[in-house]
């Protein structure tokens, strides 16, 4: 999660739809959508992180002792390809089928209305509906 200064706003919503689901499409460009995101990557990036991330030791991950004071880098590159696909993009979508898309550069989350209403009109730290 980082080095949290503030928490700005933190409120309960509900478990997203799409939430255990992991494909890959090619299209114009490749998706990549993993629960309820979807990643968006020109071809030559997708293979970039695709072979970066077969470089990695599997067992390094396995056997990593996982704790809140653990930390390792096991990549680490600087030299990404300089096309992406939406370096400007911030939109809001609704959906034919009544859900909405939140686009934010490269990166896609899906919602229901609802969720998005209990966001903005959540009281912080509302943890009552746990």
């Amino acid at each position: 999660m980082g080095r949290i200064r503030n928490i700005i706003r933190r409120a309960f919503v509900r478990e997203p739809m799409l939430n255990r689901r992991m494909t890959v499409d090619l299209c114009e460009n490749v998706h990549l959508h993993y629960r309820n995101l979807r990643l968006e990557f020109p071809k030559e990036e997708f293979l970039f992180i695709l072979r970066a991330l077969k470089s990695l030791d599997e067992e390094k991950i396995e056997n990593f002792p996982y704790a809140p004071d653990a930390w390792e880098e096991i990549l680490h590159t600087t030299d990404l390809p300089k096309r992406a696909e939406h370096n400007h993009r911030l939109q809001v979508e609704e959906q034919m089928e009544g859900h909405y898309h939140l686009h934010y550069r490269n990166l896609r989350i899906e919602a229901f209305a609802e969720q998005h209403l209990e966001w903005l009109f959540a009281s912080p730290d509302d943890e009552s509906k746990r």
